[in-house]
């Protein structure tokens, strides 16, 4: 019976001495593994920023195997500028058993965010925004309406038409606190403005003026903003419409009227502006988006967009087009990220043939394809994109405000809307915020996600 007993406890010790070995051995390689997908997640997100930094448009997803592990690169488009790129390291231990690492940041074109003035939109979309809130609003009283608007660091550059060409068309907001933005400085540039796009220490103003189409306005002190120059297009004889401002240049579009519409300034030296070129468009520019040498203009034509090569800015070329079904709509407004190209329109009839918000592919520019559009039954008079979200400023008269999701194109499904007073006419997103102007004295709109 001793015998036995002895026999049990020395087995018993044994085998306690193997488990424990075993697992000991176990832990050991488990930490083993996850240094390495460590090391390989990390330096996957390395190799990510080095290809951003030599060609952002090439930054893309992408997976691997590497001697057992498998490695996946996840890109996300946020904005024109940004890209958030997540870092996948896994090892499959057993078939129920897979160790994992997952690493995630947000990568800059800081080259083109330079060339733009240095408005990327902050980070990504996060909360619910299928049940967006109002964090506050500005009132620029009685006789006040704003055109555009442009924001920086949440400042809010805001350009307005009055009812007196005595009253200020240009303001300043701070919206540090969105709860209770307040205006902080104002000023009156002439009968009034159509848009805004800011850069640097300078506000770049489309000027509803046939004489001066042109101003810019130092914003340096954003308590006293001043007018620097005024400037009047070359044989333009159409009032300023649309504005766009890129690597120290000035892009502005004209109403249709004799003479060229489409305008390119060296803005270099803002007290001493030189046009470089222009080209007759014969038609209303109402917005401009460029990108490299590419500029994209949404116009009141049959083909709402036109496309033009500008490397040569003396000898601006037609290179491209793209007429949406229907006949009764004018390109409206534009937004671009990668190649996709997001157009707006204004209202045309309620049918299939008709629609508003149309995601273009332009990576072909002489063969456009049309990867789906919706139909919004009203004016699509700016649109800022983030991430898989469409953040929409319309004339819908009881959803000016709304946000579409855009994951697939062919597929485009309402989110979210607000009903403003009046026509929303411009929008720009920052940080998970979303800025509108309205065309009323209660002129500014800030907005969030839900919680």
């Amino acid at each position: 019976m001793e015998i036995l007993v002895a026999l049990t406890i020395f087995v018993l010790t044994i085998t306690a001495i193997i488990f424990l070995s075993s697992g000991s051995q176990s832990v050991s390689i488990d930490t083993e593994l996850n240094n390495q997908t460590i090391y390989k997640a990390k330096e996957q997100l390395e190799n990510a920023r080095a290809t951003a930094k030599n060609n952002f448009g090439s930054l893309v997803s992408a997976s691997s195997a590497d001697n057992g592990f498998l490695k996946e690169l996840i890109v996300e488009n946020l904005g024109a500028y940004e890209k958030k790129v997540t870092s996948k390291v896994s090892w499959q231990i057993t078939p129920s058993r897979t160790l994992k690492t997952e690493l995630a940041t947000i990568i800059s074109d800081w080259k083109g965010a330079v060339a733009v003035g240095g408005d990327t939109g902050g980070g990504g979309i996060s909360g619910d925004w299928k049940n967006p809130r109002t964090l506050g609003s500005v009132d620029m009283g009685p006789g006040n309406s704003a055109t555009g608007l442009d924001v920086i660091n949440k400042i809010v550059y805001l350009s307005t038409e009055a009812s007196d060409s005595k009253k200020p068309d240009f303001y300043i907001i701070d919206a540090t606190n969105g709860q209770n933005p307040s205006v902080r400085s104002s000023i009156n540039t002439g009968p009034g403005l159509n848009a805004v796009d800011v850069a640097g220490h300078y506000a770049y103003v489309a000027n509803q003026d046939d004489s001066s189409q042109l101003q810019i306005i130092d914003v340096n002190n954003l308590n006293s903003p001043n007018l620097a120059a005024s400037f009047k297009l070359p044989e333009a004889s159409g009032i300023g419409n649309s504005i766009f401002y890129y690597n120290q240049k000035i892009y502005i579009g004209t109403k249709k009227a004799t003479g060229p519409e489409f305008f390119i300034i060296d803005v270099t030296n803002p007290t001493n502006l030189i046009s470089l070129g222009s080209k007759e468009i014969n038609a209303d520019v109402n917005a401009i988006y460029i990108k490299n040498n590419i500029a994209y203009l949404a116009v009141s034509n049959e083909y709402e967009l036109k496309i033009f090569n500008i490397n040569n800015p003396a000898q601006i070329t037609e290179i491209g087009s793209f007429n949406a079904p229907g006949d009764s709509e004018d390109g409206k407004s534009l937004d671009l990220v990668n190649d996709k190209l997001y157009l707006g329109r204004t209202v045309g009839g309620n049918h299939a043939d008709h629609h508003e918000l149309h995601i273009l592919n332009v990576s072909n520019l002489s063969s456009i394809q049309n990867l789906g559009s919706k139909d919004l039954t009203a004016d699509l008079n700016s649109l800022k994109i983030r991430d898989y979200l469409a953040f929409l400023a319309t004339s819908d008269s009881n959803k000016e405000f709304q946000v579409w999701n855009i994951s697939d194109p062919a597929n485009i499904a309402f989110w979210s809307s607000f009903n403003f007073p009046q026509v929303a006419t411009g929008i720009d997103f920052e940080d998970n915020i979303v800025y509108v102007s309205i065309r009323s004295n209660d002129a500014l709109r800030i907005i969030t996600s839900g919680p």
